[in-house]
């Protein structure tokens, strides 16, 4: 019996192809994208707006280029340049940690908005000779050695030396080096210098484990640092912008006083700075990044003093994060809410100009998703041609245009999607019909009736 199967097969077809149908994508809005034809690579810095946009759990992979047709183009997001640096030599002093009574609280130490370490003794300090000591390189260095000041006595001492870029979390270095100081003249042993090697960091503390220190004797110590810096000028990376913002809620409390600060959108907060009101001199302040009702994660502390001006360089540094609440908090009340400035670097996407533009960003959705093209490799391919100076061209974003807005980043807000349940409907019965065709023609008799 031959069976006639040209009846099934369009219908079969018909089923597939609804079956790979989908809903054309969805996003919340797009930018014009302007840039200068014949790069090879262009970078868009995100402006302010893109973080009210993009879901913040995506990462920014629902920040999409698209060519003149609507197609995607390969684009991730840009990691600089690896920074030039130069060597530096840095002379600083040694600040005596006050040593405290074992059980008890500790001394208290921590940045001034300037970067300064401030020590403050422990509740319960005791008279005994210190063992750590801090020193401050004023600026990040990638340590190389680390050279003590002549002793001006006898010491045989053991130390371990540690870094940290916030006085908080501290790396460890170096552990049981040797400095020693014996004699004098022609037989004298003088091993004053350690050599060093890890991150960037600017403090650095300095702990004797065995031996008799000087420096415990009131003998004020010093110490040369060398490494290497990074060339400011030369780094690859967007500049930094400043949000100023007032507190949007303040709580006064037991145990003292909370203000609010809600930042306009997520941006990758990453800098901390404070300005107290016309009638207040001196603050100590608490930074707390407000995640829920029941959660928060300690930034730092901030510490303003009458001879740290409010225009000061140097904040609160923090490891990039998007945050949209951050709760200041001071033991002690004030008689001005203070206001926060908050520091970000715009992320930075890096597209190929595939297809023909113009091209366009379009950002935020919750289905939707940027491809997992090879950019980092592309980009270090282009690097590798054009050598250490190249760059992308820069592209620049125009006026946000919305596209589904709310609906495309926000399920509550978005109508519920028929397209795809009806799509399967379809698919399912045509399955049931293509079936019973096919059991139809199987039972039907050959010609000739057998």
């Amino acid at each position: 019996m031959q069976r006639d199967w040209r009846r099934v097969l369009p219908l079969a077809g018909l089923l597939a192809t609804l079956a790979h149908a989908d809903a054309p994508p969805r996003f919340a809005v797009s930018y014009p994208l302007a840039a200068a034809p014949g790069a090879k690579a262009y970078v868009v810095s995100m402006p302010e707006d893109v973080y009210a946009w993009a879901v913040r759990d995506a990462g920014l992979t629902d920040v999409v280029v698209v060519d003149a047709k609507g197609r995607q183009v390969a684009a991730g997001i840009y990691h600089a340049a690896a920074p030039t640096s130069h060597p530096l030599t840095v002379d600083a002093p040694m600040l005596t940690v006050p040593p405290s009574a074992n059980g008890a609280v500790g001394p208290r130490i921590q940045r001034s908005t300037t970067g300064d370490i401030l020590i403050e003794p422990g509740a319960a300090a005791t008279s005994g000779k210190p063992s750590e000591w801090l020193v401050d390189a004023r600026q990040p260095l990638r340590p190389e050695r680390i050279e003590f000041a002549p002793l001006g006595r006898d010491a045989n001492l053991r130390i371990d030396i540690d870094a940290s870029t916030n006085l908080q979390d501290w790396i460890p270095l170096v552990r049981g080096a040797s400095v020693v100081s014996l004699g004098s003249g022609d037989g004298a042993v003088d091993a004053r210098v350690v050599k060093l090697a890890g991150d960037t960091a600017r403090y650095y503390r300095v702990r004797v484990t065995s031996g008799d220190a000087p420096w415990a004797d009131g003998h004020p110590g010093s110490v040369t640092l060398s490494g290497t810096v990074t060339d400011a000028s030369a780094k690859d990376e967007s500049p930094r912008r400043w949000l100023d913002l007032g507190p949007t809620d303040t709580a006064t409390k037991d145990q003292g006083v909370d203000y609010d600060y809600r930042l306009p959108a997520a941006v990758p907060v990453g800098a901390l700075r404070v300005k107290l009101g016309r009638g207040d001199n001196v603050a100590r302040l608490d930074a707390i990044a407000v995640q829920d009702t029941m959660r928060g994660e300690q930034l730092g502390t901030l510490v303003v003093t009458p001879g740290a001006p409010n225009g000061d360089v140097h904040p609160l540094e923090l490891t990039p994060m998007r945050r949209d609440l951050i709760r200041l908090h001071s033991v002690t009340p004030l008689r001005e809410p203070p206001r926060l400035l908050v520091g970000w670097r715009s992320d930075r996407i890096v597209f190929l100009p595939e297809g023909d533009g113009p091209y366009r960003l379009f950002v935020g959705s919750r289905s939707e998703r940027r491809p997992a093209w090879p950019i980092d490799e592309a980009v270090a391919a282009l690097r590798k041609e054009g050598g250490p100076a190249w760059r992308p061209a820069e592209a620049t974003t125009g006026k946000a245009q919305e596209l589904a807005g709310k609906k495309a980043v926000d399920p509550a807000d978005a109508p519920f999607d028929w397209t795809r349940p009806l799509l399967w409907v379809v698919l399912l019965l045509g399955a049931a019909v293509v079936a019973a065709m096919a059991a139809s023609l199987l039972r039907k008799p050959k010609n000739g009736g057998e």
